[in-house]
C-alpha cells in the first residue's frame, strides 16, 4: 500500500466514556518511537474506539475534578489537509471541539473541571467571568453552572472592533443567553489582564447576598487554570501508545494562556519525570499582545508545573515558543491569510475553523509546513470557536 493511500484511508479516532476505569495493558508502557510496526504504514489503517486510561501521577491525581467532557476527546487524522500541504508530515487533530455535551463544549470546559470543584466547595452559589462579547469561554462557564445548579453572571467586553449587525445577538452570547446568564455588555476594549468590570461584578453579587467565585478571562491566570491541559497532556501520551504513534509537534492557538500553558507543565512532567521524549509545543499567538501571553503563559505553566509535581525551576522561558507571526495585527479581526486558512481546512476536509482563533493557528500551522519549519507528526489541538462564525456572516 502506497503512503498517500494509507493515509487518504486514515480515520482513527480515540475515544472513551469510561476515562477513570484503570486497565493493565502492557502496550500501555510501550514507547511509539521504539515500537516496530509490521509495515511503514500499519499505525495509519487503524481505526480504534478501545478504552483508553489516563493515568496521573500524584500529587496530580489528588486534585479534585469534575467530569464535565465524554472521555479523552477523540483524535483524528487529516490525510486530505496533510496531502495538500505538500504530503510530507502527517497533519492530525485533537478535538476539543467535539469534547463535551455542555453547550457545545470547548477546552475552557476541560479547564472548568477543576475550577467548579472548588466552587462548589467553597459554597458558592454564582459563577461570574469575563470575555469578549463572543466569548467561548463566557459561554462555556454558563454552560458548566447550569449543569451543577450554579448561577452564572457574565461581563462582555466591547474586544473586537467588528459590525457584522448579529454580532451581539448570535453565537455565543444567544447561547448564554438562552443558558439564563443575563450578560452584561460593557465598553472596556481587549485585555488578557484581571479587569476592574469583573472585580466590579464581585461585588455586586456579594452586595446582593450572593457568594460569587471568580474566573478570570479564559479561566486562565487562575491558580486552578492550567490543570485540564496539564491533564491533555496525558491523556495524548495515553492514545499516542494506543496508536502506536509519536506526535514531534504540538500546535495551538494562545490568547490568554493556560491551554499552551497547561500543555507545556504536562509535557514538561512526562519528560523528566516519565521519561517520554522531548516535543515541540508551539503556541500561535492570537492575541495581537504576544509579550503580555508569553509572560502570563510562563507565570502560568510554572504555578502548574508545581502543583503537578514539577520545580518551580523545571520551566523556563525557552519552553515558551509562542510564534507571533500570524495574530493578523489585532485581536478578534482576521485578514486574509485567516480567512484563506478557514476556506481551505473547510474545503479540503470539512474541517471547520473560526476568524478569532483556530483559522489563525491554522493559517500559522499552513505556513510553517510550507517553509519546512515543522516536519514529521502534527498533533493540531482543535478548540472549539465555531459558534462564533455566525457573528462573522462577512467573512466567508
Amino acid at each position: 500500500m502506497k503512503m498517500g493511500d494509507a493515509w487518504r484511508r486514515a480515520t482513527t479516532i480515540l475515544f472513551t466514556s469510561c476515562p477513570h476505569q484503570a486497565i493493565d495493558d502492557p502496550k500501555l508502557n510501550q514507547n511509539p518511537r521504539t515500537q516496530n510496526p509490521s509495515s511503514k504504514t500499519s499505525w495509519i489503517c487503524k481505526s480504534s474506539f478501545k478504552m483508553v486510561t489516563v493515568t496521573l501521577p500524584e500529587p496530580f491525581a489528588s486534585i479534585p475534578k469534575s467530569d464535565f467532557l465524554f472521555g479523552p476527546s477523540p483524535i483524528h487524522a487529516l490525510p486530505r489537509i496533510s496531502e495538500a500541504l505538500g504530503g510530507k508530515v502527517e497533519v492530525w487533530a485533537k478535538r476539543e471541539d467535539c469534547n463535551s455535551g455542555i453547550a457545545f463544549g470547548g477546552n475552557k470546559t476541560r479547564k472548568l473541571e477543576y475550577l467548579v470543584p472548588e466552587a462548589l466547595e467553597q459554597g458558592c452559589d454564582t459563577l461570574i467571568s469575563i470575555g469578549g462579547v463572543q466569548s467561548n469561554h463566557t459561554r462555556q462557564v454558563a454552560g458548566v453552572a447550569a449543569k451543577v445548579g450554579l448561577k452564572a453572571k457574565l461581563v462582555q467586553e466591547h474586544w473586537v472592533e467588528w459590525s457584522d449587525p448579529g454580532y451581539e445577538k448570535v453565537g455565543n452570547i444567544q447561547l448564554s443567553r438562552l443558558m439564563g446568564a443575563a450578560p452584561i455588555l460593557d465598553p472596556s476594549t481587549f485585555g488578557i489582564e484581571h479587569k476592574p468590570t469583573l472585580a466590579s461584578l464581585t461585588k455586586e453579587v456579594i452586595a446582593e447576598g450572593g457568594k460569587p467565585y471568580y474566573i478570570p478571562a479564559g479561566a486562565s491566570d487562575h491558580p486552578l487554570g492550567g490543570l485540564g491541559f496539564a491533564r491533555w497532556a496525558f491523556e495524548v501520551h495515553a492514545q499516542e501508545k494506543e496508536l502506536g504513534v509519536f506526535f514531534d509537534n504540538i500546535l495551538v492557538c494562545a490568547v490568554t494562556g493556560s491551554t499552551f500553558a497547561g500543555m507545556i507543565a504536562g509535557f514538561k512532567l512526562l519528560e523528566l519525570k516519565h521519561g517520554v521524549p522531548h516535543r515541540r509545543v508551539i503556541g500561535i499567538d492570537a492575541s495581537a499582545k504576544p509579550a503580555e501571553t508569553r509572560a502570563q503563559c510562563l507565570r502560568i505553566a510554572k504555578f502548574t508545573g508545581v502543583k503537578i509535581g514539577l520545580k518551580d525551576e523545571d520551566i523556563t522561558e525557552a519552553d515558551i515558543e509562542l510564534d507571533e507571526r500570524y495574530h493578523d495585527g489585532c485581536y478578534g479581526i482576521p485578514k486574509q491569510m485567516t480567512i484563506d486558512a478557514m476556506r481551505f481546512g473547510a474545503q479540503t476536509e470539512g474541517f471547520i475553523t473560526d476568524p478569532v482563533y483556530e483559522g489563525k493557528s491554522l493559517a500559522g500551522m499552513m505556513d510553517m509546513i510550507k517553509k519546512g519549519e515543522i516536519k514529521g507528526k502534527i498533533l493540531y489541538a482543535h478548540l472549539g470557536g465555531q459558534l462564533a462564525l455566525n457573528a462573522y456572516s462577512e467573512v466567508c
